[in-house]
């Protein structure tokens, strides 16, 4: 098969629609920041470009549209967009599959050879999408901060750690049957401790894999346990 054929094929929409069909979110973006400071909203101007885009990615009529918007040049727009590389400049699968190219995973971990795995079971190779414009497959060079989960990845940026062969089958399964991958993700606690499901802008409900470890522990709790007294309540 040709490579521009695993390519995810979308037609860009010139103009974007988002700024007329989402205008009330714009607003909502511009009145974060004072007067004069429009060009502060470019970054999530971006991502609700994004989104709202068949394909998830910028286009150059979305770069365009924000620089109107934020009163900039689209030159600056796109120095700003091409410089984190969440945004993609090119249509992606439904599913973005992004691999910790770092150490501890990539090279200490077997990451590498799980790749080998992942392009075969996919049949694309790294940068490229499936025919069906399900899945896209990338490797990041930049650390994905749960090295002793290793290794790890993501879809779309939620963890999926200790990958195995057999486990990445499993997932990929479960996407090509549309049960999607709520039964392989790991919620990672924030970095003050708090559990990410009960910080808002997460998720709205817990996913079947918490829903399993949370029966797990109610189970492992001893029935018997006495409760504590008013006086110990108060630390007396």
């Amino acid at each position: 098969m040709a490579e521009h054929e695993k390519k995810a094929t979308v037609q860009e929409v010139h103009p974007p629609r988002w700024p007329e069909t989402c205008k009330e979110e714009v607003a909502e973006i511009l009145r974060r920041y004072p007067e004069g400071r429009e060009r502060s909203a470019i970054l999530p101007l971006l991502h609700l470009a994004m989104r709202e885009r068949e394909g998830r990615y910028v286009a150059l009529s979305d770069i365009e549209a924000v620089a109107e918007i934020c009163g900039v040049t689209p030159a600056y727009v796109n120095s700003v967009c091409s410089f984190y590389s969440m945004f993609k400049r090119q249509p992606i699968g439904k599913y973005l599959i992004t691999v910790c190219g770092n150490m501890a995973c990539h090279l200490l971990a077997g990451g590498d050879k799980l790749v080998q795995h992942m392009e075969k079971t996919l049949g694309i190779k790294v940068g490229e999408t499936t025919p069906d414009g399900l899945i896209t497959l990338e490797v990041t060079g930049e650390c994905l901060a749960a090295c002793d989960l290793a290794p790890v990845m993501h879809v779309n940026t939620e963890y999926v750690v200790k990958m195995t062969p057999a486990k990445f089958d499993a997932l990929v399964a479960a996407l090509r049957t549309g049960e999607g991958p709520d039964a392989f993700l790991e919620k990672l606690p924030l970095m003050n401790g708090e559990d990410q499901d009960r910080w808002p802008g997460f998720v709205d409900a817990p996913c079947a894999c918490q829903e399993a470890r949370a029966a797990e522990q109610a189970e492992a709790a001893p029935a018997d346990a006495p409760s504590a007294t008013p006086a110990e309540e108060k630390g007396e």
